[in-house]
């Protein structure tokens, strides 16, 4: 009678054990060449670089695709990123954007629809330098993994 009751609960541990291990997800920390910004990323994904363009994608799922685009003016006589600025900015073709608070700065922030894909963008930007972070995926599905994950790559983001 033992041997029932503890064989199946033994079970049911290892296997609880290894589903939460998997769940669990590495991380690493990507940084261009230029250095200037930097984020934590889940190391599932591969990066590619074009263009000043950063894009992170997983490749058993070409469903969906993080990307960046990052400017820094390497002048002194432009101005420094303006929150507001750019809210007003982002408010003449997308009615619906918003200030919102990320754990190291606020970004604008607005999601749009194009046909069956979702489409998420983060404006984050510094001294004299601006970051736009989008996130599209093709399936309707506002949160998925992924789209988590791209959130949570932009709220680590630091620009330096």
């Amino acid at each position: 009678m033992l041997k029932r009751t503890i064989l199946p609960a033994f079970y049911f541990l290892v296997a609880a054990t290894l589903t939460n291990c998997s769940n669990l997800q590495k991380t690493q920390q990507f940084e261009p060449d230029n250095k200037w910004f930097k984020l934590i990323y889940p190391a599932s994904w591969q990066v590619e670089s074009e263009d000043g363009i950063y894009t992170f994608t997983e490749a058993h799922d070409p469903s969906w695709a993080f990307q960046i685009s990052a400017y820094r003016a390497m002048h002194d006589t432009i101005p420094d990123f303006s929150i507001s600025e750019e809210l007003q900015f982002a408010i003449e073709s997308h009615p619906t954007a918003k200030i919102i608070s990320l754990p190291n700065r606020k970004a604008v922030y607005y999601t749009e629809r194009k046909g069956s894909s979702l489409l998420q963008i983060w404006i984050i930007g510094g001294k004299r330098c601006k970051a736009f972070c989008s996130y599209t995926a093709d399936a309707p599905a506002p949160r998925s993994a992924n789209s988590n994950a791209s959130q949570q790559a932009v709220n680590s983001m630091e620009i330096q």
